[in-house]
C-alpha cells in the first residue's frame, strides 16, 4: 500500500462483519454551566466534534508496535484530497488507541510491557466540529489549547484541561456476571477515568493520537479488567472520548467522539499482528485491493 503502510480500518475480521457502530453523542451527559464546580449539572452532549469511520484491532508482543499507530497505517481512505492537513488548530483524523495487556497483573513487581492488543478508533471531524471551531465556542478553544501543549506533558501540567474516558457497559443485564464483576460495574460503568500519567500523545500531518497505556494503570484496575476477560466477546461497550472543560466561558463540554463495540468482538481472533511479515503484508493489501474493486461494481 502507500509508502509499504496498510490501510486504517485493515482488521479483515472487523471488515468482513463489522462489529461496531456509531451512537448517539447525546446519550452522553456532560457538564455544563453556570458554575459547575458548585451545581455539577450536566446535560446531553450536543453532538460531537468528530465522527467514527474505522476500527482496527492489532495485537504485538511489545508496545512499540502498537504505538503511534498513526505512521503505521496509511489514513488517504478517510480523506478527500482536500481535507488532508489540520483544520484551524484540529486534526482532521483523531486516533485513540487502548492499549490492553493480555497477561495477567502482578502485584509484586511493575511489569509495564509485554504480549498485548490495541483496539483503535479512527474519528474524523464532521460538520458539527467545523461549526464549533469557526464560531469559536469553547469547548473549541479548549481542544485547541489541550493541542498545543508539547507531547511530552504530564497531566499536572495541564491543569483542568484533562483527557476523559468514559465506558459504558450497554447490555450488563444480559449477562451472568456474578457478584464480583457485577459490583465493580456498579462502582465505574459510564463514570469519567482519566486514566492520569497512562498516556502517550502523537502528531502527524493530518493526525492527532492518544494512546491510553491499560499496562500502566495500577494493580487494582488491571485486576478489574482482567476479570473480565473471559467474558470479553459478550459485552457490548459504548466508549466516548472528551476533553475536560471548566469555566463557564468554556462550557458546556462537547464529546470529542464515540463508538459502540458490539458482543462478538474477538480482540484475539480479529487482531492483526504487528510488525507484519512481509507476506503477510501482501495478502492484507491484495484482499483490501480486491475489496476497493468491489466495492466500485
Amino acid at each position: 500500500h502507500r509508502d509499504g503502510k496498510i490501510p486504517a480500518g485493515i482488521s479483515t475480521a472487523m471488515r468482513s462483519k463489522r462489529k461496531w457502530e456509531a451512537i448517539d453523542p447525546a446519550s452522553y451527559k456532560l457538564r455544563c454551566g453556570p458554575n459547575y464546580r458548585r451545581n455539577g449539572h450536566k446535560k446531553p452532549s450536543e453532538g460531537s466534534y468528530y465522527d467514527i469511520v474505522a476500527v482496527d484491532t492489532f495485537h504485538a508482543n511489545e508496545k512499540k508496535y502498537l504505538s503511534d499507530i498513526g505512521s503505521k497505517v496509511d489514513l488517504s481512505d478517510l480523506m478527500t484530497p482536500d481535507e488532508v492537513g489540520w483544520f484551524k488548530g484540529l486534526p482532521r483524523i483523531w486516533i485513540v488507541v487502548l492499549q490492553i495487556p493480555a497477561y495477567a497483573p502482578s502485584f509484586v513487581g511493575s511489569i509495564q510491557d509485554g504480549d498485548g492488543f490495541s483496539v483503535v478508533f479512527y474519528f474524523k471531524l464532521n460538520q458539527t466540529g467545523i461549526k464549533a471551531i469557526e464560531a469559536g465556542v469553547g469547548s473549541s478553544r479548549v481542544m485547541r489549547k489541550f493541542l498545543e501543549q508539547p507531547l511530552d506533558i504530564a497531566d499536572a501540567d495541564r491543569g483542568p484541561h484533562q483527557w476523559k474516558n468514559m465506558v459504558r457497559l450497554a447490555n450488563s443485564e444480559a449477562l451472568q456476571l456474578g457478584w464480583v464483576l457485577n459490583s465493580y460495574v456498579t462502582k465505574y460503568n459510564a463514570k469519567p477515568f482519566l486514566s492520569r500519567n497512562c498516556k502517550s500523545y502523537y502528531r502527524g500531518e493530518s493526525y492527532f493520537e492518544v494512546d491510553v497505556d491499560i499496562h500502566r494503570f495500577n494493580y487494582i484496575s488491571r485486576q478489574g479488567m482482567f476479570s473480565f476477560k473471559e467474558k470479553l466477546k459478550e459485552l457490548t461497550l459504548d466508549i466516548g472520548f472528551v476533553v475536560q472543560c471548566d469555566a463557564d466561558d468554556e462550557l458546556p463540554e462537547k464529546l470529542l467522539g464515540c463508538v459502540r463495540l458490539k458482543a462478538g468482538m474477538d480482540a484475539e481472533n480479529d487482531a492483526v499482528h504487528l510488525p507484519l511479515a512481509k507476506d503477510d503484508a501482501k495478502i492484507l493489501q491484495a484482499g483490501e485491493r480486491k475489496r476497493r474493486a468491489s466495492s466500485h461494481v
